[in-house]
């Protein structure tokens, strides 16, 4: 498959947090982004509750052949969460009207994540992505950050024995993992029939690179779906001094990276995106966004000019 350079990242549209014209905006959006040459989009079964997916499949209803998508499955829904997918249309106007916020709600309202990846569950969460996505396949499907613990015993080769049975079916036509984090993901690399890997990478993130896992997936011809490119916006100039340090223990990082970005004369951001984009192997680079500005600001990055050997090695370090 050919994919765009830029990925739509899908984990934050929808939901019972999203404005009045939360889905108007958010259909707008993807819309937006396929004319402008985004072809590959990326989203999760769990994300808004399945949401996300009921909009992607909104969206390009009558466009499948234009798109790349890719979901994916294994966590189960908790109770709470379930409740409140049912109940969304009902609990939205509140949440606006009493102008909650995510990050306000007490820890635990929604629930424990709990993972299945047993083939019958993948197999029931198969058919649920592919109605709400309105499609009757499913180009990429990952496995939803299986602990590294989970990857060495018998049941990770079952799981993806269920997806290649899937992919024999016509359900979908690759499958890959997602891994939660970096240090994870060695251990998916020799896992037989899968396509991709995602993880996360970045300037802030270089366990991939340090640890060799994008030479060796390149090595054996795997997809690499990069994510947390600007370092969960870490890398945006809107923190400083105390505030930076009490958001991450990479401050010092975060500053150091600041300083290099200046003496190129170029934007972090900017520099972020080419640094994903000249690293080995990284087929994509997913991009969170949920606004026409978000997308019009992202859509800026492919434009900027590579980054020169030097630069590269110096951000490396």
């Amino acid at each position: 498959m050919r994919v765009s350079e830029i990925g739509f990242g899908g984990s934050r549209i929808g939901g019972v947090f999203a404005g009045r014209q939360g889905a108007r905006e958010a259909l707008s959006v993807l819309g937006m982004a396929l004319d402008a040459g985004i072809n590959f989009f990326d989203t999760a079964d769990m994300y808004s509750q399945g949401e996300s997916e009921t909009l992607m499949g909104t969206a390009f209803r009558g466009r499948r052949d234009q798109v790349i998508l890719a979901t994916k499955g294994g966590f189960c829904l908790p109770g709470r969460r379930n409740l409140i997918r049912r109940i969304k249309p009902l609990v939205r106007p509140l949440v606006q009207a009493l102008g909650l916020k995510r990050a306000r709600l007490p820890a635990g309202i929604s629930g424990a994540l709990s993972q299945n990846f047993s083939p019958q569950y993948l197999a029931s969460a198969l058919e649920a992505s592919l109605k709400r996505l309105r499609m009757d396949h499913i180009d990429l499907y990952q496995l939803h950050s299986p602990s590294a613990e989970f990857m060495q015993t018998p049941a990770f080769g079952e799981a993806l024995e269920a997806l290649a049975k899937l992919k024999s079916q016509g359900k979908l036509r690759f499958y890959g993992v997602a891994t939660e984090i970096p240090e994870d993901a060695p251990f998916c690399l020799p896992a037989p029939g899968i396509s991709s890997l995602q993880l996360g990478f970045g300037l802030l993130d270089l366990q991939a690179l340090d640890q060799g896992t994008l030479q060796a997936a390149q090595a054996r011809g795997l997809a690499v779906i990069a994510r947390g490119c600007f370092g969960g916006g870490l890398l945006k100039d809107s923190l400083q001094g105390e505030q930076l340090q009490t958001a991450t223990p990479k401050w010092q990082r975060v500053e150091a990276l600041r300083a290099l970005c200046k003496s190129m004369g170029r934007p972090a951001l900017d520099v972020a995106f080419q640094f994903c984009r000249a690293s080995p192997g990284v087929s994509v680079t997913i991009l969170g966004m949920r606004t026409e500005a978000h997308l019009r600001e992202n859509l800026r990055y492919p434009q900027g000019e590579p980054l020169s050997a030097a630069d590269y090695a110096a951000l490396c370090r």
